[in-house]
Order: structure tokens, then sequence, then C-alpha cells
């Protein structure tokens, strides 16, 4: 079973602390499959990891399945799939189907402050008692 780690978020924004995890991954030489479902914020996430900040980016891909297996360390997919042999799992908006999720090493989220928050732990809780029981948005 995977390790999971959740971390708390002061705000419901996420981009920032999003990166600030995917930039420690990063230089502790971790492969990283990122899962963002919604293709509109998958498109936004990757926009932003090559702007965050002006002298600097995080190197990555925005997956499609046209490209097949890649190298890079850093992969934004939609649709369960881990094409970079990725070890961690970072969710990046909805949660992503549970069988898939139990298939890495360490998976991380990110949990808002409030009602979705709680929502968000009451997922993991169930996905940490059977990973196959529970499929994201269906859970969700």
């Amino acid at each position: 079973m995977a390790r999971l780690e959740l971390h708390e978020l002061k705000t419901e924004k996420r981009a920032g602390e999003l990166t600030a995890l995917l930039s420690r991954l990063y230089e502790a030489r971790a492969r990283v499959v990122v899962w963002v479902a919604d293709e509109g914020r998958r498109q936004i996430l990757d926009d932003y990891l090559w702007t965050f900040q002006k002298l600097a980016f995080l190197p990555h891909v925005l997956w499609g399945p046209k490209l097949g297996e890649v190298e890079e360390a850093i992969v934004l997919v939609g649709e369960p799939i881990n094409p970079n042999r990725a070890t961690v799992l970072v969710v990046g908006d909805d949660p992503p189907p549970g069988a898939w999720a139990a298939t890495f090493d360490e998976v991380h989220d990110l949990i808002a402050p409030g009602e979705g928050g709680k929502k968000r732990r009451t997922f993991w809780d169930r996905w940490q008692s059977d990973p196959d029981d529970v499929d994201g948005e269906e859970s969700w």
C-alpha cells in the first residue's frame, strides 16, 4: 500500500503549495505523476509551472496518449497512467481512481480548510481501508 501524505493548506489556493511540493520532490530526484483530471486545470498548471518564477521553472511534460512513455521527472496526466515510471503520485485536483493511486509508493494530496478538506479526508480514509472501493470522481 502506498504511503499517504496529506498536506494542510491555509487557504483554498493550491497552485503555490503544489509547486513548492513538486519543487521539493524534483530536488529529491523523485519521479512524479501529477493527477489533474480536469483538462482546463491541467493546462493552467502546465502554464504555471513554466512561469511561476521569473528565472525558474519546473521541467515537466503535459502528457497525452501520443507521447507514450516519457523520461521527464514530472508528468501531468488526466488519465490513470504512469508514463514516466514514477514512484510518487501528487493529486492536483479531484481524487484519482483508488486502485491506480495504490500502485505508487507515495501519494501526496493538498487538503484545503473547511468542508472540502473534510470530504477529502473521508475519501482518503476510505481509500486506506480499501483502494479498490474508491474511484476518484465517483467516490468524491
